[in-house]
C-alpha cells in the first residue's frame, strides 16, 4: 500500500510538474543516479579551514541517493535566441554546479532584473525552492556543466519546473535582462 501510494505521488508529481513548465530550449540532462546506503559524517574543528558536513541515509525506502548529471546548453541560434533551461527550482537540500565549458548566465530570485555570468571554471551552490532560469547567450560555444544533487530518495527529479517568475505565466518565459547584477563577473564583449 506505501509504495502504491508513493507511486502515485510521484506520478502526479511529473504530471504537475510539466503543466507549469516555461520552455526550454536547447538545454539537455543526462544524469546517473547512486543510492547512498549508509551515513556520511565528517568533521574539522580546526580554525582553517572549518567544515561540517553530516548526511543520514539508510539502504532501505528513505534516504538520499547522489545524482551527477552534465547538462548541455546549445549556442545561442543566429538570430541571438539563447538556449536556456527554463524556470525552474530544484527539491534538494544542497546541489553543486560547475561550469566545464562556455558561460552562462542566470536570472533567479529575488533579483529577477539582472543576470549573473558564470564563466568556464567557476562554480555555484543550488539549495531547495531556489527558481532561477539559465541561458547560454554565446553564438558559438555550447556551455556545458556538471551537477550533483543529494535527493531524498522518494523524489523522482531533482528539477520542479516553475511558470516565469516576472509574468507568472506558465508557458511562455519573459525575455532575460539585459543588465549584469552587481558582482557579477563581467562576460565576454561579444556577448551581452
Amino acid at each position: 500500500m506505501h509504495t502504491k501510494t508513493l507511486g502515485l505521488l510521484a506520478g502526479l508529481t511529473l504530471l504537475s510538474g510539466s503543466a507549469v513548465a516555461t520552455p526550454q530550449i536547447g538545454y539537455t540532462s543526462q544524469s546517473t543516479r547512486t543510492q547512498i546506503a549508509f551515513n556520511l559524517y565528517s568533521t574539522q574543528w580546526g580554525s582553517s579551514p572549518l567544515f561540517n558536513f553530516v548526511l543520514q541515509t539508510s539502504p532501505g525506502a528513505w534516504g538520499y541517493d547522489l545524482i551527477h548529471a552534465t547538462n548541455t546548453f546549445a549556442p545561442a541560434s543566429a538570430d541571438g535566441t539563447p538556449s536556456q533551461s527554463g524556470w525552474h527550482s530544484h527539491p534538494v537540500p544542497i546541489g553543486l554546479v560547475q561550469i566545464i565549458q562556455g558561460g552562462l548566465w542566470m536570472q533567479e530570485e529575488p533579483n529577477l532584473g539582472c543576470l549573473t555570468y558564470y564563466p568556464t571554471g567557476s562554480m555555484f551552490i543550488e539549495s531547495a525552492g531556489h527558481a532561477h532560469n539559465v541561458f547560454n547567450f554565446d553564438k558559438k560555444t555550447p556551455a556545458v556543466t556538471t551537477a550533483t544533487w543529494f535527493l531524498e530518495r522518494y523524489l523522482p527529479s531533482t528539477r520542479s519546473d516553475q511558470p516565469d517568475q516576472v509574468t507568472g505565466d506558465p508557458n511562455v518565459a519573459s525575455a532575460p535582462p539585459t543588465a549584469l547584477c552587481m558582482g557579477s563577473p563581467v562576460p565576454p564583449a561579444a556577448t551581452p
